[in-house]
């Protein structure tokens, strides 16, 4: 289900800068001589950098799920205690207002 939802978005992600970059190219195209050029140079260098970035982070944001997970799993009562105690401490930060 999660791998499902990070897939969804980074196709959303994806779809949205071909669209930006489809956009914009037509706008360049509209610039006379070499500004148009380097303009979709930009936009490419862009969209690699965008779609780079978002791999990066659902990567990262998937296995810190799964780690979270795997450490529930193999310590119920140590979970257990650590959201008792954030839960706790939160709450007192929150009080002190």
């Amino acid at each position: 289900m999660k791998d499902e939802a990070i897939r969804t978005n980074y196709d959303a992600v994806v779809k949205d800068i071909s669209d930006l970059k489809k956009d914009t190219t037509s706008l360049a195209n509209n610039v006379q001589g070499k500004a148009g050029e380097t303009v979709s140079i930009a936009l490419n260098r862009i969209e690699d950098t965008l779609a780079e970035i978002w791999k990066s982070v659902s990567k990262r944001g998937v296995n810190s799920y799964e780690t979270v997970e795997r450490n529930v799993e193999q310590r119920p009562m140590a979970a257990v205690i650590v959201a008792l105690v954030a839960g706790a401490a939160l709450g007192w930060m929150l009080d002190r207002r």
